[in-house]
């Protein structure tokens, strides 16, 4: 038996639900803006200067790599509704340990206890997930 409540798994689906529309609205607009010449400006100085052509790269680099963590989130909190009526929700993917009401009200998408996570992410830290 799960150690959620039904009234945890309403919190924790409210708290999904809204991070999922924050997340879509911000993907939203990142996809209005690359739509956009948004470096233009950047690009069309005809100064020559490389730097300038460096810098528009680097910030159409960095607008790809902020849509590739917003797909990837929304990617994970579609996993986490699709997990949230599951017995093991909520069931740390690494020690089977209960996951804090808490915990998953505030990152509904969170597989691990505070422990394992933070032994994961200093494990893994500066390891690259690939990008778009």
């Amino acid at each position: 038996m799960s150690h959620l409540t039904k009234k945890d798994r309403l919190a924790i689906r409210a708290a999904l639900e809204e991070q999922r529309a924050n997340l879509l609205h911000g993907l939203k607009a990142a996809l209005e803006e690359s739509g956009q010449t948004q470096y233009a400006a950047v690009l069309g100085k005809s100064s020559g200067d490389s730097a300038d052509e460096a810098l528009a790269v680097t910030l159409g680099n960095l607008s790809a790599a902020r849509m590739d963590h917003e797909v990837r989130s929304l990617q994970a909190m579609e996993d986490a509704a699709g997990r949230l009526d599951s017995p093991d929700f909520g069931i740390c993917e690494d020690c089977g340990a209960h996951i804090p009401a808490a915990r998953l009200i505030a990152n509904p998408t969170a597989t691990r206890c505070v422990a394992c996570q933070e032994r994961h992410e200093h494990t893994y830290t500066g390891q690259t997930h690939g990008s778009l």
